[in-house]
């Protein structure tokens, strides 16, 4: 024993002497380095190898052995055993004895290994493993290293569970881990769930990471009431780095097998995606149906930028009875939407065609299509002071619905303001005319018509903004007082003549209230003499320069009736509106109020009211509750939540009920019957374990008049491997403000993630 460590000692000392006269006769040069040295690690050849043990032994030229606590350790990989053989001519080590191999931050235990370390190439026999990157582990009958980044296993396993008593674990008799492609494939495999297998495939792969890649999604179960139970198995195939298509075949119980399929690209100066589904023999109806998507958007084609977006289904029950969310439940028109438009110096320049597919009740009330629309706008700043704006369009309407009338409109709205701005006031007076012209063809006799229409429209915003430092819930901040003034005045212009093609009422709100029109659209220009009064308080925070709280207050003030309207719509005759009242606060440990409220002057009556609350703490809490209310159109008490229940157990849900017992008819804007009740409710729970999550989620939303759908999702979600079932995300997402999907991504190392 002190005979070897005598050589190996001497060994070294002749090392160093020899490092030293190659330096030359002057002293030893010393580089200091300030930081770690990429190019080092990113060595290869020519790599020392350090060894300890508490004997050695052996011909340092041809083989060296370490036995007794060894240790072999080469940049990126180190060996430890009972005794380990190291052979410096083929760059192999052979251990034996409690054996354990540590390699980018991967970990291996096994009885006995032979590896060459220069290529990463051996085999170890009856190892464990553990793969702390992707917090994976398991052991195998032989694991095979296969090159820096490549391992593979037989008769393995699979987990990311704690290495005890693992809830799952998937079996394999083949199974290869790239760390380079951040995948996992093999044959031969079983899932294991609480000691049940509940599932077998003769061949599989799995992500370690986010990456895209082709091949067979985790198939999908759900239930809906319209198509009873739901298989689908999606295949992925990546087609490119920038363009991917994902077929999806879903079988359904009740109505037979549907083909669908998503196509998504994106290019340097265009992106969109292609969507399709197609049932050859809906079981109930008899007949085939699909659906189709098409949606494009381009930024530079010789110069033009638009977008493309042409949609359709074969009838009017396709969303009804295939839908999963009461959004799409809800189209009921479709559009065929070509547009393209470009920038010319000061003059911006639009084509468009927009056409519709009217489903359901839309058939009765469809709205114009514009075939085609020219807009040019031109627009110039600061000149000698003043800023001009000028909008021409040219449409042709159509409808498909008899006797509408039809033609060309023709609009041109010049204005020109001279905007004043100081620091703690502005005034900005704005002179506007609007010219209007019709070729209608009015479907009775004499059906050609012409009519014009000139209407000058004056208005004047002003404002103050005042200033102070305050104290707000125990902080330093700053107030605002912000009074505003605007008035608008446009004389009365007979229009009952001309057709309303694109045209409604403006809605009443405080961005309504800076308006000079009180309408939306080309087709009606009201007649007002009216000011708005309004003011604004805010508390910001000086630091980041965030509002705390925002109080708002507006009216107007009207000098005359109002003579213009729209069929069916009265005209105004009240002297004052109503009142506006909006507030917004963050009131501190995650939770905040916005309001907004319309309160009638004349009959004491609240029209409009939106009341929303949020408590998002931050630690994946989430409550919100609100009430909605416009009157005959409006009112419901909207609640969703995601609440711990237990230590694992956290319920989510939401509830939308509507109380109204009337309402407008948005296609008729009659009044007809409502029926009170729910208008879609979730309610989920989900169970967290430590490498598992099971999910049950039941959904119900109107999907048509006195028609509603009920669909049931359950998943179970292995950490690491796969998400099994139906997908509830995007439901939860959309009906609980605040949620966000489970981060599965594995967290990039540092740079010195596993050094030992």
């Amino acid at each position: 024993m002190a005979s070897s460590s005598c050589r190996f000692s001497a060994l070294l000392t002749v090392a160093w002497c020899v490092s030293v006269q190659a330096a030359g006769d002057g002293a030893l040069a010393l580089r200091l380095d300030t930081r770690l040295s990429e190019s080092g690690a990113a060595q290869v050849e020519g790599r020392p190898v350090y060894g300890r043990a508490d004997a050695m032994y052996g011909h340092p030229e041809r083989d060296f052995t370490l036995e007794g606590d060894a240790e072999l350790r080469r940049a990126g990989t180190v060996v430890r055993g009972n005794r380990i053989t190291w052979y410096p001519q083929d760059e192999e080590v052979v251990a034996v004895g409690a054996v354990r191999v540590v390699r980018q931050g991967s970990v291996f235990v096994g009885p006995e290994l032979r590896l060459k370390i220069d290529s990463s190439e051996g085999f170890f026999t009856s190892p464990s493993y553990e793969l702390p990157l992707y917090n994976g582990r398991g052991s195998a009958e032989r694991l095979d290293f296969l090159g820096p980044d490549r391992i593979g296993l037989r008769k393995a396993t699979y987990t990311t569970c704690r290495p005890d008593d693992p809830d799952w674990f998937l079996s394999a008799d083949s199974l290869t881990i790239d760390s380079a492609d951040e995948e996992g494939k093999g044959r031969g495999a079983s899932l294991h769930f609480k000691g049940r297998e509940i599932l077998h495939a003769p061949w599989f792969a799995f992500p370690l990471g986010d990456r895209r890649r082709s091949g067979l999604l985790t198939p999908g179960f759900a239930m809906t009431s319209r198509t009873g139970p739901e298989f689908v198995l999606p295949y992925y195939w990546n087609i490119a780095p920038n363009r991917d298509f994902t077929l999806y075949p879903r079988l359904m119980v009740r109505r037979g097998l549907q083909l669908g399929g998503h196509y998504r690209y994106l290019e340097p100066t265009s992106f969109g995606d292609l969507r399709f589904e197609y049932t050859p023999k809906d079981s109930i109806t008899g007949t085939s149906r699909h659906l189709y998507s098409a949606q494009h958007t381009f930024t530079d084609f010789a110069g033009w930028g638009g977008m493309i977006d042409v949609r359709g289904v074969s009838d009017d029950n396709y969303f009804v009875d295939y839908s999963r969310s009461i959004l799409s439940s809800s189209e009921r028109v479709l559009p065929r939407d070509v547009l393209a438009m470009r920038q010319f110096g000061d003059w911006s320049v639009l084509a468009r065609v927009t056409t519709y597919q009217n489903i359901l009740d839309a058939r009765l009330a469809p709205p114009y299509e514009r075939a085609p629309q020219l807009n040019a706008t031109w627009t110039r700043r600061d000149v000698a002071g003043f800023d001009v704006d000028a909008v021409f369009d040219a449409t042709w309407f159509r409808r498909p619905l008899h006797g509408a009338p039809e033609g060309l409109r023709m609009v041109a709205n010049p204005q020109v303001s001279y905007p004043i701005q100081r620091p703690g006031w502005f005034v900005i007076p704005k002179l506007g005319l609007h010219l209007s012209s019709y070729q209608l063809d009015t479907g009775v006799l004499p059906s050609q018509t012409s009519l014009q229409r000139s209407v000058p429209v004056f208005s004047l915003d002003s404002g103050l903004v005042f200033e102070r430092p305050t104290r707000f819930m125990g902080r330093e901040v700053t107030q605002t007082l912000e009074p505003r003034l605007f008035y608008a005045r446009a004389p009365y212009r007979d229009q009952s003549a001309i057709p309303v093609f694109d045209t409604g009422v403006a809605d009443f709100g405080f961005p309504q209230l800076f308006s000079e029109n009180t309408f939306v659209g080309h087709d009606r220009i009201a007649d007002v003499n009216q000011l708005t009064t309004a003011v604004v308080s805010r508390v910001i925070e000086p630091s980041s320069g965030a509002e705390s709280l925002r109080l708002a207050f507006g009216q107007r003030l009207y000098f005359s009736d109002q003579r213009v309207s729209i069929p069916g719509v009265t005209g105004r005759t009240d002297k004052r509106s109503d009142l506006l009242l909006a507030a917004s606060a963050q009131l501190g440990h995650g939770m905040s109020l916005d309001a907004g409220l319309q309160y009638g002057v004349r009959d004491g009556r609240i029209p409009r009211l939106n009341l929303l609350w949020r408590y998002l703490p931050g630690d994946g809490r989430i409550l919100n509750a609100g009430v909605r209310h416009l009157r005959n159109e409006l009112g419901q008490v909207d609640t969703s939540w995601r609440w711990p229940l237990a230590p694992q157990w956290t319920a989510l849900g939401r509830l939308n009920y509507s109380w109204l017992k009337k309402r407008v008819d948005p296609m008729t804007g009659a009044l007809i019957e409502a029926k009170p009740g729910i208008i879609e409710g979730v309610l989920g729970f989900e169970y967290t374990a430590d490498c598992w999550t099971l999910r049950f989620v039941t959904q119900r939303f109107v999907t048509a008049a006195s028609r509603s759908t009920t669909a049931f999702f359950v998943q179970l979600e292995l950490a690491g491997l796969a998400r099994l079932g139906s997908d509830p995300f995007d439901i939860l997402r959309r009906n609980i403000p605040g949620y966000r999907l489970p981060d599965d991504r594995p967290q990039l190392p540092s740079r010195f993630f596993g050094y030992e």
